[in-house]
């Protein structure tokens, strides 16, 4: 159960960062100039960082999954 929550909110935070990241970088081209890259950074550190901690969160609900899924196979 723990593994399916990890891996749902690990999904969930890598669609939101990798969003926050994509919007944040394309912000200066969008407003034609007005936004520097420099204020742009400072919503695409926070989505990488989402994105990087959602992605770890992932791989641990899908390796407890996995696990739980071989202990039944082992068991039947």
């Amino acid at each position: 159960m723990v593994g399916k929550i990890l891996l749902i909110l690990g999904i969930l935070g890598m669609l939101l960062g990798g969003a926050v990241t994509v919007v944040s970088a394309l912000l200066p081209t969008i407003t034609e100039g007005r936004t520097s890259m420099d204020e742009a950074l400072i919503g695409i550190i926070p989505g990488a960082l989402l994105l990087v901690g959602a992605f770890i969160m992932t791989v641990a609900g899908l390796i407890l999954v996995l696990m739980k899924k071989k202990k039944v196979v082992v068991a039947g």
